[in-house]
């Protein structure tokens, strides 16, 4: 049985399987395990050898608890009242305890990540703010794979990083319990496009980016303006001005039990769009 679930764990590391598909799989493989060592205990105790049979039979006890809190974490997202594993990371100093984490906020030491070049590349302009919305993309399947092979083509170019601020797990923790637990991306707040436009095709407005204007890719259709539908915009009375296109999302980490957790997430835009009244 143990040489069967070592052969399973061997042959999950040839896939590149996310985190928490690959817990979840752990998690039943475990209980399956643990199944076959509550079997082996009643055997030694049906057969006369109460010492090995007992002692087989607490690690089964022990090692079944733990199963059930992993069970409760990877399917449920919800951690049990009983669940003391934060306790002994904390006691086995596995991650910071509450003060060091003041200290370390007091001491300037964590700080939130910035947007990467959101000042320093004023692309097209700079707009007043007070006539500068939010816009909502609309992005189809071909053109997120237009976006993700730009994504690909500027880290390639070191435009950006995708290293969470050089920051090791330890102090990724720090910044989670900090920030309330919030997702901390490993792109940071954003990163402006090295070049966006706006190009008005049928009564649809196509967001199109590109490392240049004379490489660009549609990577979007602009559905809504502020909190009104694009449609309901009567553009005979506005000019409306692409102001800033930001790609944000990708890899994450957040808080799990006694660490933190990477998950994968696909890269996506920001928008804004300034209005001008004719």
């Amino acid at each position: 049985m143990f040489s069967f679930l070592d052969m399973i764990n061997h042959y999950l590391g040839y896939f590149n399987i996310n985190v928490t598909v690959k817990s979840r799989i752990y998690t039943v493989l475990g209980f399956l395990g643990n199944m076959y060592l509550f079997y082996i205990s009643f055997r030694f105790l049906q057969n006369g050898y109460y010492d090995r049979g007992a002692l087989i039979l607490l690690v089964s006890i022990v090692l079944f608890y733990f199963l059930v809190c992993n069970f409760f974490y990877y399917f449920t997202k919800k951690q049990p009242w009983f669940d003391i594993s934060p306790k002994l990371a904390r006691a086995l100093h596995l991650q910071p305890h509450e003060k060091e984490i003041q200290a370390n906020s007091k001491m300037g030491n964590t700080t939130i990540q910035e947007p990467q070049n959101r000042r320093g590349n004023a692309a097209n302009g700079i707009f007043d703010d007070a006539h500068v919305l939010p816009a909502k993309l609309d992005v189809s399947p071909i053109q997120q794979d237009n976006l993700n092979r730009l994504v690909a083509q500027m880290q390639q170019r070191q435009l950006f990083t995708a290293d969470y601020d050089g920051m090791n797990d330890r102090k990724i923790y720090e910044l989670l319990k900090i920030n309330g637990g919030k997702p901390l991306y490993a792109i940071g707040k954003g990163v402006m496009m090295p070049y966006f436009e706006m190009r008005k095709e049928g009564s649809s407005l196509v967001v199109y980016c590109g490392l240049n204007q004379a490489d660009v890719y549609p990577v979007g259709v602009i559905k809504r303006v502020g909190l009104q539908s694009i449609r309901s915009v009567d553009l005979s009375d506005l000019k409306l001005y692409l102001a800033s296109v930001e790609l944000f999302g990708g890899p994450y980490k957040e808080i799990g039990r006694s660490s933190v957790l990477e998950h994968q997430q696909d890269y996506t835009l920001r928008a804004a769009v300034a209005y001008k009244r004719v």
